[in-house]
């Protein structure tokens, strides 16, 4: 008896994205053959250090309209997709298969592991059962289409493969955004999620200090973040850093990534600071100078 023919799904990119999409594809279309190609000799690289090594699944925003104004670009596009798949679906995604996930005050949603490993082992033991070929250390070399509409991909390791359906999932693959520039119009990448490199006086020898809650702003542009602020030895990181740059990338980039920011270190508006400052003077006791720094400000301003 012949073999009835099974359609192949290429998946280009094994990352959180690429697995995703194989195991929905997979588990979707029983009768496919569905094949995950990774560049890299490991799979999911980069949810391995997701979240500090614990990996923050998703944010727990359940309104469509609400989440997309978490993202900088794509707003209006994004909509329809949230609508389909949203937060509330991807919790119900990994708790069905056996992943206890917990939201923290800030929204960011974690394994109760704390382990960016029971992420990665659920990828893993889903893409087994959809029996997913999984091709690492492997790089797509070129890609074209046949008049009949399938897909020729040229691998690295002089594999080819003969795909009815290609999707790409690869990040920022300058060869690959290359590669898709003969089908689509790639509108040129700016860096985003950076942190800053500040070398100034102010911040020496104050590597490891975190703030709660604090405020940064461009100077000269309206470009304001608030949230959780970490001094490292090379300047200025943590959320409130990284949200800026990602709201602000295709600014820093026509600014060539040198520009001046202010930080409020306390997040609270600056009248309520100065009143408590010009409350204090008024009465400080004899001994207010020698109580600790951070008991001053725990009990004044709010340890937040």
């Amino acid at each position: 008896m012949q073999q009835k023919y099974k359609p192949t799904f290429c998946v280009i990119g094994g990352g959180a994205a690429g697995f995703f999409a194989a195991i929905r594809c997979a588990e979707q279309n029983k009768n496919i053959k569905v094949i995950l190609i990774e560049q890299s000799k490991t799979v999911l690289n980069k949810v391995k250090i997701a979240g500090g090594g614990r990996c923050n699944v998703t944010h727990a925003c359940f309104d469509s309209k609400e989440l997309v104004k978490f993202y900088p670009r794509g707003e209006k596009e994004l909509l329809g997709p949230f609508h389909k798949f949203q937060p509330g679906d991807t919790f119900d995604w990994f708790e069905s298969r056996g992943v206890a996930l917990k939201t923290e005050e800030d929204g960011r949603v974690f394994p109760t592991t704390d382990t960016s490993k029971t992420i990665i082992d659920c990828f893993i033991q889903a893409a087994k059962q959809c029996q997913i070929k999984i091709w690492n250390d492997t790089k797509i070399t070129s890609m074209t289409q046949e008049q009949s509409g399938k897909w020729v991909l040229q691998t690295s390791n002089e594999k080819t493969l003969i795909a009815d359906a290609v999707l790409v999932a690869t990040g920022s693959s300058p060869m690959m955004w290359s590669t898709l520039s003969a089908w689509h119009e790639v509108i040129e990448p700016v860096s985003s999620l950076f942190t800053f490199n500040i070398q100034h006086v102010l911040l020496k020898d104050l590597q490891g200090i975190s703030l709660n809650q604090v405020s940064v702003q461009v100077k000269e542009h309206k470009l304001r973040t608030e949230g959780p602020l970490l001094i490292t030895h090379w300047g200025l990181s943590g959320p409130a850093i990284l949200k800026m740059s990602a709201w602000g990338a295709r600014l820093f980039n026509a600014l060539n990534y040198r520009f001046e920011i202010s930080v409020n270190w306390t997040g609270r508006p600056f009248g309520e600071v100065e009143e408590k400052l010009k409350k204090h003077l008024k009465n400080i006791p004899k001994n207010y100078w020698y109580r600790p720094h951070y008991l001053i400000y725990q009990e004044d301003f709010g340890s937040n």
